[in-house]
């Protein structure tokens, strides 16, 4: 059968058709690009590139899409909401801030927004598919300056940058056209033009300016920075973008490289941030007032001024991630070196020692039983002088009156001052602190009376001081053990012990010395020991005894927090020079928080009849140097000056209540609720850190907090 030949008319029908096809395809692309968007643009190599280095307040955040399922409920909280404390967090005061501050509201709100859009559009558009999944950026200023000084914004000015895809492209350039403005305007928006600026207004509220540049969309509420970003665009040299920023690039993107890095997390997108705290009015007002050197009612307000000066915080930098159970933060504090006072100068100007030489060293002393344990690089004789200075005028004269009828290696002592400068001769600059449960001392003497009485009962924990000695300097710290031991009377201190170390068949050559009164709050005594290149000083000989037992443990067997697998899990991550460690223990805090608990549940209106008389001789000693100082001692004193209902007794009952009041006042009842939601807290992880870097200009800090959320 003979094959039937091409109709050549059919040809060229098709190839009339296809070339048709063709022309209108690129009539239509031209159409597009020529009016809408250009469908070929390339992409902006970086977001960070349009926004101006001055902004007050920056955060970025790429991948966002990634994090929820679905919006806005993010990928961890069905593990993290079924996590052991989540409840007692939510139910206590930060669940009930959130939803006060209309937390709840918002993610609603937020919620049925994306919903709404993407109904009206008829499933065309999508916020976090097409508009902020990718990448997206909020930064802003607070502060003019076109003026000079600059002054506050009445109102900060603020812009979103974002990637968008083409879909938001399309829209953005159908937006010019008439039908769609009018569609606005049903909507109650005006919309308007200037110059490449699309402006919406809504109703009685202020316009909002869009601007989009590639695949870049600007949302701003004014000019000024859309027009940076314009500048930024056509590469006018007078403005630079926010990427070549030092503070940002060195406090934040290199910070959050070097964790990626150490983490080998290559797939954690992290939320980056940067701020000026003190171009905000309301931080300017409270770093003027907190921490306060003259904090009456807290002493640790005190102790944290001589270290901490918020009004010198220029930037804050850095980055917050979430990896396979990890919560790291990392990222730098730039200061301004002029705020420093002269102890903060010497602080942040430390000796620089590898973590090796310093650190493993007091790490090896720390039981696991540990709750916390806490080092830094400092001058040690700074931080005494710093330590008494925030005592009580009245505690700091009492003191001294005590040191002036001692002698320290044969010689007078004016008062702690001095002392101090004879003992800093002695310490290297860095001093470690360890937290233990308080387990009160069951130890009784031979009629059966406990060794270490208590009766100023606290849930104050076991702390622990220890100082690192300078070479041959152990002479000097060993002259004021003896003298407090020669003089203990006169310290207020009852009696003097020796408790023994022991390591299985031997005993440690150096005893714990222990000065013991019942009224030193928790524990009831004070204990020192000088050992090979370190000198303690603890409110336990107990805590003592466990330090120097862990320190030895190839004998004793005793573990450190070293030789947990949470410690193993942070090493890679600690700078060979980091300046200061703080590390938490969650399993062996919260009996800490169970006994502040307890504590708080405790009725503590009236003082204990059996703390009143074991306080009444020091209270009568302190109220005769105070009021009657021409009395040399009690027995000097008048029958009838003492009598009961006199001024002095009067005097004395005063000052026990007073003292009572100010010892129980921190943990009420009131409180409890508080305790309960940090125990909850505590509950949520295994362990955590923070680790530190201190240089004159800067503090670099990296904090990591180990979770079984997943």
């Amino acid at each position: 059968m003979a094959k039937s030949k091409p109709n050549p008319k059919k040809r060229r029908i098709w190839r009339t058709l296809l070339l048709t096809l063709m022309g209108l395809v690129v009539f239509l692309l031209m159409f597009v690009a020529a009016f809408i968007f250009n469908p070929f643009e390339s992409s902006l190599p970086e977001l960070r590139d349009v926004v101006p280095r001055d902004v007050n307040f920056f955060v970025r955040k790429q991948g966002i899409s990634e994090d929820f399922d679905p919006f806005p409920e993010p990928r961890f909280w069905p593990a993290l909401a079924e996590s052991n404390g989540f409840d007692a967090v939510k139910e206590g005061g930060i669940g009930r801030s959130f939803i006060q501050a209309g937390g709840i509201k918002a993610i609603e709100d937020a919620r049925n927004t994306f919903d709404q859009v993407a109904t009206d559009s008829g499933g065309y558009l999508d916020i976090m598919r097409d508009v902020i999944g990718r990448e997206i950026i909020i930064a802003g200023m607070n502060h003019d300056y076109s003026v000079s000084p600059s002054r506050p914004l009445a109102t900060p000015h603020w812009c979103v940058y974002t990637r968008v895809n083409w879909r938001v492209k399309m829209l953005y350039g159908l937006a010019g056209f008439g039908f769609v403005r009018g569609r606005l305007e049903e909507q109650g928006m005006a919309m308007t033009s200037e110059g490449d600026l699309m402006v919406i207004t809504p109703v009685g509220q202020d316009p909002i300016y869009i601007k989009r540049h590639l695949d870049a969309l600007m949302i701003a509420n004014n000019t000024g920075l859309l027009e940076k970003a314009q500048l930024l665009i056509d590469g006018n040299r007078d403005e630079e973008p926010i990427g070549r920023q030092p503070a940002y690039t060195d406090g934040a993107v290199a910070r959050i490289d070097q964790w990626v890095e150490d983490n080998e997390a290559y797939d954690v997108k992290a939320l980056e941030f940067m701020v000026e705290p003190n171009m905000f009015d309301g931080f300017k007002r409270f770093a003027a007032i907190w921490p306060s050197p003259q904090a009456r009612d807290s002493m640790n307000e005190r102790v944290l001024a001589s270290f901490l000066n918020l009004k010198g915080w220029m930037q804050v930098t850095g980055g917050l991630m979430f990896h396979d159970g990890v919560l790291g933060a990392t990222g730098q504090i730039g200061l301004n070196s002029r705020q420093h006072t002269g102890f903060q100068s010497s602080f942040y100007t430390a000796e620089q020692q590898r973590r090796e030489q310093w650190l493993n060293p007091f790490l090896d002393m720390v039981p696991e039983s540990a709750c916390a344990a806490a080092a830094l690089r400092m001058p040690a004789g700074d931080f005494l002088h710093a330590m008494f200075d925030a005592l009580d005028k009245d505690e700091k004269s009492l003191i001294n009156d005590s040191l002036r009828n001692a002698t320290f290696a044969g010689e007078n002592v004016q008062d702690v001052r001095d002392l101090v400068e004879r003992l800093r001769l002695a310490f290297q600059p860095r001093t470690g602190f360890v937290f233990r449960r308080n387990v009160p001392d069951s130890s009784v003497d031979k009629e059966g009376n406990l060794v270490v009485p208590v009766t100023a009962k606290s849930p104050m924990p076991q702390v622990a001081w220890v100082f690192w000695l300078k070479p041959g300097r152990k002479n000097l710290v060993e002259s004021l053990v003896t003298m407090l031991s020669s003089y203990h009377k006169s310290f207020g201190f009852r009696k003097v012990y020796h408790l023994r170390v022991p390591f299985g068949d031997i005993t440690l050559p150096e005893p714990v010395t222990e000065f013991t009164n019942p009224q030193i709050p928790a524990t009831g005594e004070i204990a020192m020991l000088v050992f090979r290149e370190f000198f303690v000083v603890s409110n336990s000989g107990p805590l003592i005894r466990d330090i120097v037992r862990t320190r030895y443990s190839t004998i004793t067997g005793v573990r450190s927090i070293r030789d947990t697998s949470e410690y193993a899990d942070l090493e890679p991550e600690l700078s060979n020079t980091l300046s200061g460690l703080v590390w938490l223990d969650g399993e062996n805090l919260m009996p800490v928080l169970d006994d502040y608990m307890s504590f708080a549940d405790s009725d503590t209106a009236m003082p204990n009849p059996e703390w009143m008389m074991q306080m009444r001789p020091s209270a009568e000693d302190y109220v005769r140097k105070k009021h009657y100082p021409r009395y040399p001692s009690m027995a000097s004193m008048p029958p009838n000056l003492k009598e009961q209902g006199s001024d002095f007794d009067k005097r004395v009952v005063a000052y026990m209540r007073q003292k009572w009041t100010k010892e129980r006042t921190n943990f009420t009842a009131e409180d409890r609720a508080t305790i309960e939601q940090l125990r909850g807290i505590t509950q949520m992880f295994k362990a955590a850190a923070v680790q530190i870097e201190l240089q004159n200009n800067y503090i670099r800090y990296q904090a990591r907090i180990m979770t079984d959320v997943r």
